[in-house]
């Protein structure tokens, strides 16, 4: 059987950050609104008993027992190394206390390495529009930073959506990624 929960600073970390965006969403002057999907970008680098049966797995730490939540989960292969989990929520904090919980069980069955970054899009609201943007989470730096792609097939991005998200949350206290550079574009994302 695999481990459910295992305690990391980096956990705690995360789960304060999920705090505050969930606070902005439920603020109604707020300027995000989170999406009903979200994502786990998975590398098959150290396949292990956990991760081969990763969807039946996760699906029954989310669905089964006291703490259940309605969140759907279903995987979807990236390349031929990569695959998405992917979350479907319409409780925003059933959406994001299930990506805690996946990443939580992740890292205690020792496939914490295997996680490429967690991606949750936004709505960004502007005067008179609403905006997609990403908020990505990179594990290996404990950091979020903004993604704004302007489409697929150019890989160009919005830097000023970005800047304007970054500089929004940072007024938050979202742990945040100072470094541009780091802010590495994830293209095509199936959500």
């Amino acid at each position: 059987m695999f481990k459910f929960f295992n305690k990391n600073n980096f956990l705690d970390d995360l789960w304060g950050n999920f705090q505050i965006i969930l606070d902005e969403i439920s603020n109604p002057k707020s300027r995000i609104n989170l999406l009903d999907k979200s994502g786990i970008l998975i590398s098959n680098h150290t396949n292990n008993d956990f991760t081969k049966n990763i969807k039946k797995n996760i699906k029954e730490i989310l669905n089964e027992g006291e703490s259940a939540t309605q969140t759907v989960v279903d995987v979807i292969d990236d390349s031929s190394d990569m695959y998405w989990l992917i979350l479907d929520d319409l409780n925003s904090n059933d959406l994001l206390s299930s990506l805690y919980t996946c990443i939580n069980a992740l890292n205690a069955n020792d496939s914490l390495s295997n996680i490429l970054a967690l991606v949750i899009p936004l709505e960004l609201l502007l005067e008179d529009t609403k905006e997609k943007i990403y908020l990505i989470y990179r594990v290996d730096t404990k950091y979020f930073y903004p993604f704004s792609p302007n489409s697929d097939d150019e890989k160009t991005r919005n830097k000023d959506k970005e800047k304007d998200l970054y500089n929004y949350l940072m007024r938050k206290k979202v742990n945040l990624e100072n470094a541009e550079k780091k802010w590495l574009g994830i293209w095509g994302i199936p959500f």
